[in-house]
């Protein structure tokens, strides 16, 4: 392998890397959100909805968040694969 297909695939290797952080990241808030869920149906039949409000105000930020960081990841991974093929 010649030093620059060498220093390619090192690079696809290290935003290959990168792409599972991320996966990794959307599926963790996934949990959350699917947890929060279960909170606001408990919050309803048991609670008379007294905090389903607050807990969807938390779901709405969560979601919010999530959708902006992976929105930044997904162009900073889509520019380092640009960048790598230009190099090439």
């Amino acid at each position: 392998m010649s030093k620059t297909s060498n220093r390619f695939a090192i690079d696809a290797l290290c935003v290959a890397d990168d792409a599972l952080d991320v996966v990794g990241f959307g599926r963790e808030q996934s949990i959350w959100l699917s947890a929060l869920m279960v909170a606001i149906r408990l919050d309803a039949e048991h609670n008379k909805g007294r905090r389903v409000a607050d807990l969807a105000t938390l779901g709405q930020h969560l979601a919010s968040d999530c959708a902006n960081y992976l929105d930044t990841q997904a162009s900073d991974l889509r520019r380092e694969l640009d960048a790598q093929e230009v190099a090439k």
